[in-house]
């Protein structure tokens, strides 16, 4: 009798378990007391399913990256409706999205005419990532982030086929710190937002560069961190993925210190190029040290960034003679990232750990071997008319005495003389 496979009706077209990870859990257990504090309490809530690209407010919209045609012609709505779940608080919104393999949450501050985004926190599931699918999802913002081959999904030795992975993601700054808002210059807050917009743009990179590295902004932080987000929600995070059943959270680190930081809580370079493009940037950051230039965690990353301009553009003592740094969120490239949760990926992991240990082992073990001195055996081979002699080995071995020559008497010459003058023997004493 023929046996049915079990199936996730639910799963296999889109609408995975992240979506049971309530607004409620969100705001508990994602939304740190600092967020809290800046948003207020929470005074009423609205909860509609949309098919429309506009939202309530300024930031507030979704998209259809793939261009569908919904209803023939209509651009201004989404290939797959999605939840918007709308929280009012004292001081602003809280706003949790749902497209089946995405949840975005969203803390807007002020007057939700015009409001400030001051904290984002989002997972994704990745299965259509290096597809056009992947651009269905209406929660993401821009094409190209995802779609290209490049950002297949994660690919370990000996994988699960059937590995679940989530990108996480976390966004929070403070209200009123954004550099627009302090400086009134708002070129100089867009290159630090992302500078790699302006690497074609080398004067006016450099100009914005040169205030930027006396200051204590990395790339990226065109706003002042909000200090609790970065603290606590990463573990969070980790435990609502597994509580849903991910084996895998991932991460793209936009810049050198956002990967560092990741790395120190317990993500892992998804790909050996990329360990070795790490390296690669640490050793460099260590030669500017040596040669004495200090440089602060922001400038560090500061300096990785600089790596993508014409080397005649790079200060002095700050090129480092090669790696580029990958992901400039502009182009399809990420550099992705990612932890182990579940049990069976911690023990996968460990796995492939041990197995790449003893393979290293190996290795170094016959270049070792091949590295020694090789001594070869040299023959002499005997010359004609000279008696063969024994081969002579160059071992170090006693030496052999020489054998002994026997000595022939010298032959005296015999000389003819006339008779009568033959040669007389003196006496003794004459």
């Amino acid at each position: 009798m023929y046996k049915f496979p079990p199936i996730d009706v639910a799963d296999l077209l889109g609408n995975t378990s992240l979506c049971t990870i309530t607004p409620e859990v969100i705001w508990e257990r994602l939304v740190t007391p600092q967020v809290k504090a800046l948003l207020g309490d929470i005074e009423y809530s609205k909860v509609t399913v949309r098919e429309t690209v506009a939202g309530d407010f300024p930031g507030d919209e979704v998209t259809n990256l793939n261009q569908h045609r919904i209803y023939g012609t209509d651009l201004d709505r989404v290939r797959l409706p999605y939840l918007n779940a709308f929280f009012k608080t004292t001081y602003g919104a809280f706003v949790v999205k749902y497209e089946g393999l995405k949840w975005k949450a969203f803390g807007w501050y002020g007057d939700l005419r015009n409001p400030q985004l001051i904290f984002k926190c989002a997972l994704r599931d990745r299965r259509f990532d290096g597809t056009r699918r992947a651009n269905d999802n209406s929660l993401i913002d821009f094409a190209g982030c995802y779609d290209d081959p490049v950002n297949a999904p994660l690919s370990l030795p000996n994988i699960f086929a059937d590995a679940k992975c989530a990108e996480a993601s976390v966004y929070g700054f403070m209200p009123g710190s954004r550099l627009a808002d302090a400086t009134g210059d708002a070129e100089y807050d867009r290159f630090v937002e992302n500078p790699f917009r302006f690497i074609n743009q080398p004067e006016v990179f450099l100009k914005h560069f040169q205030m930027a590295w006396k200051s204590t902004r990395a790339p990226g932080q065109n706003g002042n961190p909000i200090p609790d987000v970065s603290r606590t929600i990463i573990p969070d995070i980790d435990k609502l993925a597994l509580a849903a059943g991910y084996d895998y959270v991932e991460n793209a680190s936009s810049h050198y210190h956002v990967a560092r930081w990741t790395e120190s809580q317990g993500y892992k370079y998804a790909t050996p190029e990329l360990v070795e493009l790490m390296n690669q940037f640490a050793q460099g950051l260590k030669r500017i040290k040596a040669s004495g230039i200090k440089l602060t965690r922001q400038q560090e990353s500061w300096v990785c960034v600089l790596q993508s301009l014409p080397a005649e553009h790079i200060p002095a003592g700050l090129n480092i003679d090669g790696p580029k740094w990958p992901q400039d969120n502009i182009g399809a490239v990420n550099l992705w990232m990612y932890k182990p949760i579940s049990a069976r990926a911690i023990a996968l992991d460990k796995a492939n750990a041990e197995a790449k240990a003893a393979a290293d082992k190996l290795a170094a073990e016959a270049k070792a071997e091949a590295a020694k001195p090789v001594v070869a055996a040299v023959v002499v081979e005997p010359t004609p008319d000279v008696a063969p002699a024994a081969a002579v080995v160059l071992e170090s071995t006693p030496a052999a005495a020489a054998p002994a020559v026997e000595q022939t008497p010298a032959v005296t010459p015999t000389v003819a003389v006339p008779a009568g003058t033959a040669p007389v023997d003196k006496p003794a004493g004459s």
